[in-house]
């Protein structure tokens, strides 16, 4: 950690600077809670898988909702570990192209075009997923299976990980705005 860094913009106000780092903070928390969620869902899966193979192995029985389950745990962990994939720089990203705008204005204006285009289109599926969950919910959608999981839960957790996505997206765009992010390094360079 060392010494106290100035702030990236000559004359920024420190409290601008206390709040990014603090909604910087905010927003590392909610991913990294977003990815222990999805791999407590892993280990759910996996339990899950195990006691299938079990059941039919030795008591030629089944859950019969391992396939469904699978699907919507797949999906959850998906949404719910996007913020923490942006975070620690492993969501796949267009480097080769941004690499050749190299680390100065120009490659700075790239990046945040890029960030408000991703949120964008992130806040309007995150609504879609809002539209269909409450329309699911207030009618009592369940799925035509054995488990008949009521339908709003699958999309509420993608929504869910959609929105911490989009809180991530924000402090990234917060950063660059104010030259905290060395493009050279990556996302993860953070004293």
């Amino acid at each position: 950690m060392g010494k106290a860094r100035p702030s990236p913009i000559p004359g920024m106000n420190s409290s601008i600077a206390r709040f990014i780092r603090s909604f910087d903070r905010f927003a590392r928390l909610l991913s990294a809670v977003g990815a222990v969620a999805a791999g407590i869902i892993l280990l759910a899966m996996t339990f899950h898988i195990l006691a299938e193979i079990v059941l039919r192995t030795l008591f030629l029985h089944s859950t019969f909702v391992l396939e469904e389950m699978i699907g919507y745990g797949v999906a959850a962990m998906s949404f719910l570990g996007l913020g923490y994939a942006l975070n620690t720089g492993a969501l796949i990203r267009m480097n080769l192209v941004l690499e050749r705008f190299g680390s100065g204005l120009i490659r700075q204006i790239v990046e945040v075009i890029c960030i408000i285009a991703a949120a964008t289109f992130t806040g309007i599926a995150a609504w879609y997923f809002y539209i269909n969950a409450v329309r699911d919910f207030t009618r009592g959608h369940v799925s035509e299976t054995l488990s008949e999981t009521p339908l709003w839960l699958p999309p509420s957790i993608m929504l869910l990980g959609m929105l911490v996505f989009v809180v991530q997206l924000l402090a990234y765009l917060l950063r660059v705005l104010v030259g905290d992010v060395s493009f050279a390094v990556g996302l993860q360079e953070r004293e």
